[in-house]
């Protein structure tokens, strides 16, 4: 919403009279606004405080989750408690962990040549 208004996380930080460190945070889910900060940010916004909140299905849905089952998708939101911010950071972890091994594994056997030097005469 805050970005069809085109207006900056700092923009609307000042409006709320919050920081723009917290905005950023709460955009990011990593902090949770109270309601009645949510209450003006829709107010500021013009819109409805319900068109703003993410469905579970929304939340859910992470860029990379292809490397995940819904097997270990579905443990990971049990153990997180439907907390989009433990669900993002454990999707992420995982997503990592399994990219790595899988990188691992391809260069696994493979012969290691002399580094080139990326310095410059």
């Amino acid at each position: 919403m805050r970005e069809v208004q085109r207006l900056s996380q700092d923009q609307l930080a000042q409006r709320l009279g919050i920081s723009r460190a917290s905005m950023v945070n709460i955009e990011a889910g990593r902090q949770r606004a109270p309601l009645h900060l949510l209450w003006q940010i829709a107010e500021v916004l013009h819109s409805k405080l319900i068109d703003m909140i993410p469905t579970p299905e929304d939340v859910a849905v992470r860029p990379n989750q292809g490397l995940l089952d819904r097997e270990v998708i579905d443990q990971i939101e049990g153990v997180a408690d439907g907390d989009p911010a433990t669900i993002k950071f454990l999707t992420g972890f995982i997503t990592k962990t399994v990219r790595a091994d899988h990188t691992s594994s391809e260069t696994e056997g493979k012969p290691h040549g002399k580094a080139k030097s990326r310095r410059k005469s």
